[in-house]
């Protein structure tokens, strides 16, 4: 699939971002949207990681580097929530940005999303557009939590 976001649009300043080629975890069950943002991803130069549930994620997690999380909130066996509390609970994973994708964009659930820290959530369904937005929003965010 042919990328259809325009990297010319992504402000000079934002670029570095996109360049640095961040690897990324995509934790969703959704084999067709797991693809989805897969390729858009790799379309980009992110080197993207899936997961289908929370056990795989934590896994991949052990395995390798990861810059950021995209995840769902609809999981098999731990919703999206718990992975995000799990995760602020370990000090290796504290740090990593996420941001949550889902249906379930309903003003409660993104409320509770709010809440438990999680800045940024996407509803489904999405553009590329969209998507790309939501994510370098998330890594400017998360560069300027690291120079506090």
């Amino acid at each position: 699939m042919a990328s259809q976001f325009n990297l010319a649009l992504i402000p000079k300043r934002a670029q570095k971002y996109f360049e640095a080629n961040p690897n990324v975890l995509v934790v969703e069950d959704d084999k067709i949207m797991g693809q989805m943002v897969t390729d858009i991803l790799d379309d980009v130069g992110f080197e993207v990681t899936r997961a289908p549930n929370g056990a795989v994620a934590f896994e991949k997690l052990k395995e390798k580097q990861i810059d950021f999380i995209i995840l769902d909130i609809l999981l098999p066996e731990l919703d999206g929530f718990q992975i995000y509390a799990k995760l602020q609970e370990d000090a290796k994973t504290k740090g990593i940005p996420v941001m949550i994708v889902s249906a379930w964009a309903d003003e409660r659930n993104i409320e509770k999303a709010s809440r438990m820290g999680v800045q940024h959530f996407l509803p489904k369904p999405f553009t590329e557009d969209e998507l790309m937005y939501t994510i370098l929003t998330l890594l400017i965010d998360s560069s300027h939590k690291e120079k506090m």
